[in-house]
């Protein structure tokens, strides 16, 4: 997984702008070889946290420092003497607090080393480590404490000879008309709809309050929005929009009720229902484009028939998209409920936007329009807490079984995945490899490789039982929210995270424009 934020195989490090990091490679860094003595106490403290009190030995320390002199000593310019030729003594008084800072940080990262060798510790982030707080003393011996987030200890859940339901369904000309008209209204316009009430399709313009047990939550005026069976708002939706609105006319009062999903900037409010009020005020409809030559040039087809034909293409990959996505989520919903595991909730924050992003990223591959798109980011949006803890569920489950099956990402995996990219995205190779190290993708990708890779492996075993695909209804989508309570400020976790796309979402804009 990947995610920014999601990159949970980087290697561990001791600070952020410390000695750590000016030593690393000093020869005083290079000179520890022989193993140390830690008296090491280990603590669980949380859902995948320890909490790591580690004691390095007197005579590490003393053994460190002469050694560190040594190299200082063959390397020191004083004045009167030439490089290297300085008395000892006078080296050590002038650079003693050079070289214990350099004797801190090589033992620390020493530590940190022979900590994950000798005792598995598997960390998944980066542990913090305060090197200036961290006193080198002049008796006994050096000590620091650290916490430390690590991977879930779980069994490996039976994952062969599985029965999932696999939803089927068979194309129809009706699916391409329908498809055909939702293409089209992509160019159509939007005008009064001077008679009759309002009905699914149509525009409303309205006054908009949420309300809860006569208190106002929030009010948006003279608000346009497409009349569908469902709305979908930052932070929550509305499930019945279709029945509250249908007939509605201007000048109507008309109630709904809202549900608030987790990601509410009002923790009161998670959960729960509130009251929508409705005041109409205007009607709009579209109007179709005609289909005729001139259209039909504009958009690059040579005939209707041709673009119903890609239109059908593109209903075909989305079908096949939401085939995999339900067979896969039936998969892991067995699995997560054979080895349930705690997540730190902090983990589980930082990796919010990533997953976010991710999603709205396999919706672009399904083909969905824009608005489709927007539709279920806000749904995506209000409940990212409950599908980024379900995410990492998944990418722990599926790195375990593709330790169990020796699955890697190899060298051809990883060309072949650019390769895909750069086709989907009408790019070169080489313009998708140059944008992947630019911002850093790479990792995020083998991720989703080696998931992938672990669930194809998961499905050759697989007894599968065919079962109706369920309709998905038209869904709008608000970009407001039922509350105004303000978001706190990001931390700065989270903002990093933004810098961290996952790498099929960087190379899939504009894939499926044409269709």
């Amino acid at each position: 997984m990947t995610t920014g934020e999601h990159d949970l195989d980087s290697p561990v490090s001791t600070a952020e702008g410390t000695e750590a990091d000016s030593s690393a490679e000093s020869p005083a860094s290079e000179s520890l070889k022989t193993k140390l003595q830690l008296d090491v106490h280990i603590e669980n403290v949380g859902p995948c946290k320890k909490h790591l009190k580690v004691a390095i030995s007197r005579a590490d320390i003393d053994r460190q420092f002469e050694d560190s002199l040594k190299e200082m000593v063959k390397e020191a310019v004083l004045p009167g003497f030439r490089p290297g030729r300085a008395p000892r003594q006078l080296v050590e008084k002038r650079f003693r607090k050079q070289v214990a800072g350099q004797v801190k940080s090589t033992l620390l990262m020493g530590a940190l080393e022979q900590l994950d060798e000798d005792y598995k510790i598997d960390p998944i982030v980066q542990p913090k480590l305060d090197v200036e707080a961290i006193q080198l003393p002049d008796e006994g011996p050096m000590s620091f404490e650290i916490e430390v987030e690590v991977r879930p200890d779980f069994a490996l859940p039976t994952y062969k000879e599985l029965t999932v339901k696999r939803p089927t369904r068979v194309l129809t000309d009706q699916d391409v008309d329908a498809q055909f008209k939702l293409f089209l209204e992509r160019y159509a316009q939007i005008v009064p709809k001077l008679e009759g009430s309002a009905e699914i399709g149509d525009f409303i313009i309205a006054d908009i309050r949420f309300h809860q047990d006569g208190k106002d939550l929030n009010k948006f005026d003279e608000t346009q929005f497409r009349l569908q069976p469902e709305m979908q708002f930052q932070d929550g939706r509305i499930p019945k929009l279709g029945e509250a609105l249908v007939g509605a006319k201007p000048g109507d009062t008309r109630e709904a009720v809202a549900e608030i999903g987790s990601g509410s900037t009002d923790p009161s409010l998670r959960g729960k229902t509130v009251q929508v009020t409705f005041e109409v005020k205007d009607l709009k409809q579209n109007r179709l484009p005609e289909v005729n030559r001139a259209f039909l040039d504009s958009i690059g087809f040579d005939s209707e028939d041709e673009l119903r034909g890609a239109l059908r293409e593109l209903l075909e990959r989305r079908l096949e998209t939401q085939k995999r996505n339900a067979v896969r989520r039936e998969i892991m919903d067995k699995l997560i409920d054979e080895v349930p595991f705690d997540l730190p909730g902090d983990l589980v924050k930082r990796q919010e936007k990533t997953t976010i992003q991710r999603l709205v990223n396999e919706l672009r591959q399904g083909g969905l329009s824009d608005d489709q798109i927007r539709a279920r980011q806000a749904e995506i949006r209000a409940n990212a807490h409950e599908t980024t803890l379900r995410t990492l569920k998944e990418f722990f489950i599926l790195s375990k079984i593709a330790e169990e099956e020796s699955i890697k990402v190899e060298d051809e995996d990883f060309e072949l995945e650019i390769e895909t990219m750069a086709e989907r995205s009408d790019e070169s190779p080489r313009r998708v490899r140059a944008r992947i190290e630019k911002e850093g993708l790479a990792d995020a990708i083998a991720t989703q490789i080696l998931e992938r890779k672990a669930l194809d492996r998961i499905m050759e075993s697989i007894k599968f039982e065919d079962v109706p695909l369920a309709e998905e209804q038209p869904v709008e989508t608000l970009d407001q929210t039922a509350s105004n309570v303000v978001a706190p400020e990001e931390s700065e976790a989270e903002t990093e995270g933004q810098a961290t796309e996952t790498a099929a979402e960087a190379s899939s804009e504009g894939g499926e424009a044409q269709a």
